[in-house]
């Protein structure tokens, strides 16, 4: 089962809190975001790493499949001789993925700005996402049941077509601490945006 707050930014949403409330642990972003990726002017309201959970939420399935040969090594049917083999192969999958999982989280992160949402992720080769907040047309949380017993969430981002040439698309913010906070920060963020262009300023 999976809850959705979907909404269009701009409406009925507060212009005041500059980052997440209800104290979200962000990150300095002077410390991990390249002063390269910031335009002249550009504040950064806050960066925030996925909650550790993400580790075990990208994992589940080969964690799940090294529980399954766990329990076929436990069968009696199972010769002696190969239950060592499968525990073995169990504990290596487990243990490879969930540490790439690690490397992972480690390299994720997720940034706002007074401008734009960028996600930057990528172990080897980083893949930089990037919207300007006035070209997202709405934005959605994701609480399936397993995220919310932990308190996590994914919020997506639904971004309009540029004169660039970008036809426009999705994104997301994966296993979230305290979504719905960091979503209305993110909604007050587009709000200030929109007023601002409303306004001719």
């Amino acid at each position: 089962m999976t809850l959705r707050e979907s909404d269009r930014p701009g409406v009925g949403v507060s212009a005041q809190a500059d980052g997440p409330s209800g104290g979200v642990v962000g990150l300095t972003a002077q410390d991990v975001l390249p002063a390269h990726l910031l335009d002249g002017g550009e504040v950064v309201h806050f960066a925030i790493k996925p909650s550790p959970w993400f580790v075990l939420f990208v994992s589940a399935r080969w964690v799940a499949f090294g529980l399954l040969l766990t329990l076929i090594a436990c069968m009696e049917v199972v010769p002696a001789s190969y239950r060592r083999f499968l525990f073995q192969i169990a504990f290596w999958i487990t243990a490879a993925r969930m540490a790439w999982g690690t490397l992972e989280w480690v390299s994720r992160l997720y940034v706002l700005t007074n401008r734009r949402v960028m996600r930057l992720r990528g172990v080897f080769n980083v893949d930089l996402f990037e919207c300007a907040l006035d070209r997202i047309q709405n934005t959605t949380v994701l609480l399936g049941l397993p995220a919310r017993i932990v308190r996590v969430g994914t919020i997506t981002f639904q971004t309009a077509a540029d004169g660039s040439g970008d036809a426009g698309g999705a994104a997301s913010w994966r296993t979230v601490s305290k979504p719905l906070e960091v979503h209305q920060a993110l909604r007050e963020a587009i709000h200030r945006v929109q007023n601002r262009g409303n306004d001719g300023l």
